[in-house]
């Protein structure tokens, strides 16, 4: 095992109130046929068998020096069964599915994103087709479900990222339509120092095997707010549950709204919004993600040193820096001369109003090299040099939107075209506004804002009169940022209670 791995499995063990917590939640009887897909060091087993020594256990683990282990470990144990095998492709498990499951209890902390040869991958492409599979902890939860008998109970600690992200809307269709998912708690990873998981949280989920009709009658509980892990001891007591935020949602609206997703970063009010918009953005906008050069510190360059730089690009010279790129009759084909380094929209900025920060070689040379690079991605290039709006994809706290004034946008943006361009400074204001914040974050409350997400938000179009109005705000708040290079706080307040108030009907 690796030392991560080792890191988080010591730290897992010691972990009691976890494993109460799952415990209680598997409700494990003296007949119960238990699987522990993914075993490590036994940190389940051993509270299993507190429970009553005499459980039907089947512990199994893809690493040999695991099972050797764990082998040697439960010796004395004939009731517990130590397999070295690979739980997502093992034959021997294919037949207990095909028997409409075996297991009346698994439990379990599958791999998160382990990586795979291609050969795996491959594998694991043609045997769960349409689930993404580069991701093992949702093949862990799919192939576990599919051995459960009917009525069996399952209860997985993993990452929170099948919740919302569009790559797992194939894994949450068959939990919603094939388990009634009794309680998600959403842990954060700081519950465990020192262990670097890539994830920011944690969920552990417990589903019953159940029909359709049963699953989608099911009422879901979502608990948050835990802020230590000794927390947990009041879920799995359940006392001082009023210090936790508890939702409790129907399957059926889950199963309803946009993508399968749970929308569970806001209330029923930002939900219903999402879920019923007769408009969203993708509507009345194009949403798309810029361009790639394949070599950022090579041909970008930047306006001094202050500029955060992870690239080490060089700071350019006004000289190089050309400003009449729009002039160039064929300006998707680069530009001639000395002078072909040209402003392009890159990375974070504040709302509204971008400094000329980041410059990009736009010679005909450099062009030419866009779009033939294996590397460099020349994508939707018919909305270079247009008029549009700026959002980066890295997300920060407070959204924070800004114009494209006909200028190239790179891959950390995603480009906003608005397809009639008397909306062009409303969705502008809009993006910017606390509503359609609380909105983004809903939808995707992962790290990164994509085209995809985006185009999900939903928008509640005003009358012309309103629209000009905002225009107004809109015009007042830039000329205020030019002339003083900040915001007017007066008009974002202004701006945020007509965006509240249009939002609230």
């Amino acid at each position: 095992m690796t030392t991560a791995e080792n890191l988080y499995c010591s730290y897992y063990t010691k972990s009691e109130y976890i494993t109460d917590y799952m415990l209680d939640r598997l409700q494990v009887q003296s007949d119960s046929v238990i699987l522990e897909p993914s075993a490590g060091d036994g940190v389940f087993i051993d509270p299993l068998l507190e429970i009553d020594s005499n459980l039907n256990i089947t512990a199994i683990d893809l690493n040999p020096e695991a099972v050797t282990l764990l082998k040697g470990k439960y010796f004395d144990y004939p009731n517990i069964k130590i397999l070295e095998a690979d739980t997502l492709l093992d034959n021997s498990l294919d037949q207990k599915v095909i028997g409409n499951g075996y297991f009346d209890k698994i439990i379990g902390n599958p791999p998160y994103g382990a990586w795979q040869d291609y050969d795996k991958r491959n594998e694991l492409k043609k045997r769960y087709k349409g689930y993404y599979v580069k991701e093992t902890y949702s093949l862990f939860l799919l192939r576990c479900v599919s051995l459960l008998k009917k009525h069996g109970t399952l209860t997985f600690i993993i990452p929170d990222t099948f919740l919302n992200l569009h790559m797992h809307k194939q894994l949450r269709e068959y939990l919603l339509l094939n388990t009634k998912i009794n309680e998600i708690l959403m842990i954060p990873s700081s519950f465990f120092p020192g262990v670097n998981f890539g994830y920011a949280d944690l969920t552990i989920i417990t589903v019953e095997k159940s029909n359709k009709k049963a699953a989608l009658n099911n009422t879901i509980r979502i608990i948050n707010g835990l802020k230590k892990v000794s927390d947990m001891e009041d879920i799995t007591q359940k006392k001082k549950l009023e210090k936790y935020n508890i939702i409790n949602i129907k399957q059926k609206e889950v199963f309803d709204s946009v993508d399968m997703a749970f929308l569970i970063k806001s209330g029923d009010h930002i939900r219903s919004l999402i879920n019923n918009s007769e408009t969203t953005l993708g509507n009345i906008a194009n949403c798309v993600t810029g361009f790639y050069s394949g070599d950022n510190s090579r041909f970008f360059k930047v306006s001094n040193s202050q500029v955060r730089n992870i690239s080490k690009c060089e700071v350019i010279n006004t000289e190089e820096i050309n400003y009449n790129y729009l002039d160039s009759p064929d300006i998707l084909d680069g530009i001639d001369g000395q002078r072909c380094y040209i402003p392009v929209i890159k990375g974070n900025s504040k709302g509204y109003l971008r400094k000329d920060e980041w410059f990009l070689n736009w010679s005909k040379e450099a062009v030419q090299h866009y779009k033939t690079d294996k590397k460099a991605r020349f994508q939707n290039s018919q909305y270079y040099f247009r008029e549009g709006i700026a959002l980066p994809m890295v997300k920060a706290s407070k959204v924070s939107a800004s114009l494209i004034d006909k200028k190239v946008f790179d891959q950390s943006i995603v480009g906003i075209f608005p397809k009639d361009m008397k909306h062009l400074y409303f969705l502008l204001a809009l993006i910017n506004s606390d509503i359609v914040n609380t909105i983004i974050q809903t939808i995707n409350p992962t790290a990164n804002n994509s085209a995809n997400y985006i185009k999900k938000i939903p928008i509640v179009i005003p009358n012309d009169s309103l629209i000009t109005s905002i225009d107004i705000l809109v015009k007042n708040q830039i000329s205020q940022i030019k002339k003083t290079g900040s915001h007017d706080n007066n008009i974002d307040l202004e701006l945020n209670e007509i965006f509240s108030e249009l939002y609230k009907s």
